[in-house]
């Protein structure tokens, strides 16, 4: 058992590369704003108060960080096994709409029953979709990238037959949307005049488990398969079971996340739910170190940018697109320290190329 002292040392390095990273991509972007004749100090001071200038901004930047934060969370799940799941947006969207089939067909049921239902439909749709991903690759060894994306493009059309079909509003004119949810069915709203609503502390609820889950016995499973199948094997885990139960958790969050989206923000199901939260979601995980107090610094960040982006184009004119190029930097620096670090465990003989390569996932 760690001490508390020694706790936080261990935490504190786990998510120094992430700040270093973040640091490093807002320096180079203040850069590239000098080149182009922009004033960085002007445009990083409006972003930061875009996003963090009054009660409204910051309740705002929490409610983007909310769906980021679980998604990024089921993602370094699924990472931390070198299973590489890119489904999130399906998966999302696959949790959103079994959470408000629940909801629309199960109205009879007591609200105080029907909103932790919805929940636990939320999570059975992503992991529905994760799942198929999961037994393709443990039965037929195909390979997760090519099978999770591949199931974004399903979910797509699915939510796009369900708001024009089956889940339509009799009373919506003809618009691709489902009828909105009950009151009682909304998220709560913690603050008043906002739309801060009880899903962000569900967030910081699922990432204060994922640091219990780390020291489960799954958990332990987990991290023995990122060190390679072939350890995992020896140690007497079945990979095949396991594969699919990562994939399982790992897209069953990504489902939660889109219940928060839509019981939280939306009320109803539409076209183009997801945002892109999926592919930023890899990024946050990524950055945070596949970490969970990590990918809550990370998501704050990029919530951060997405909100305090708007208010930069607006009043100082600086394209919205900085903050593409910031997420962009990002994504060159995480890469970076991926390859530094592993150039150095292989001049430092701790990595056997022949047997494991991390890089793509798979152990031989």
């Amino acid at each position: 058992m760690l001490s508390s002292t020694g706790f936080f040392k261990k935490t504190l390095v786990s998510i120094a590369p992430s700040i270093i990273t973040i640091s490093l991509a807002i320096l180079a972007s203040a850069l590239l704003l000098l080149l182009t004749g922009q004033d960085p100090v002007e445009a990083f001071q409006t972003l930061f108060w875009g996003a963090f200038g009054s009660t409204h901004r910051i309740a705002e930047t929490l409610v983007k960080a909310t769906p980021l934060m679980i998604m990024a969370l089921g993602t370094s799940i699924a990472f931390k096994s070198q299973l590489w799941n890119i489904g999130g947006d399906g998966q999302f969207t696959l949790g959103a709409i079994f959470a408000m089939t629940v909801a629309l067909n199960f109205s009879a049921l007591p609200n105080m029953l029907l909103l932790p239902l919805s929940f636990v439909a939320a999570f059975l749709g992503g992991a529905l979709w994760g799942g198929l991903a999961g037994v393709f690759r443990a039965k037929f060894n195909a390979n997760e990238v090519i099978t999770t994306l591949m199931l974004n493009y399903v979910a797509v059309h699915l939510l796009s037959w369900v708001v024009r079909g089956p889940l339509i509003d009799p009373k919506g004119h003809g618009f691709p949307q489902t009828p909105l949810l009950d009151e009682a069915l909304k998220l709560p709203i913690l603050l008043s005049g906002t739309r801060l609503h009880l899903g962000i502390i569900i967030g910081v609820l699922i990432i204060l488990a994922g640091y219990l889950f780390w020291r489960s016995t799954l958990g332990f499973r987990i991290r023995l398969m990122g060190e390679g199948h072939h350890v995992a094997r020896y140690s007497g885990i079945e990979i095949s079971p396991t594969i699919v139960l990562i994939m399982v958790i790992s897209a069953g969050l990504a489902g939660v996340a889109g219940w928060t989206e839509v019981f939280g923000i939306h009320y109803r199901l539409m076209d183009d739910i997801t945002a892109g939260y999926g592919s930023l979601a890899i990024v946050v995980a990524l950055l945070g170190n596949l970490n969970p107090l990590g990918i809550g610094i990370s998501s704050f960040f990029f919530a951060a940018l997405i909100v305090g982006g708007s208010t930069m184009q607006r009043m100082v004119g600086v394209p919205f697109s900085l903050v593409s190029v910031i997420q962009g930097l990002v994504i060159i620096f995480v890469i970076s320290r991926v390859i530094y670090t592993q150039w150095r465990d292989r001049r430092d003989g701790s990595i056997n190329p022949g047997v494991s390569n991390k890089s793509t996932g798979r152990s031989y």
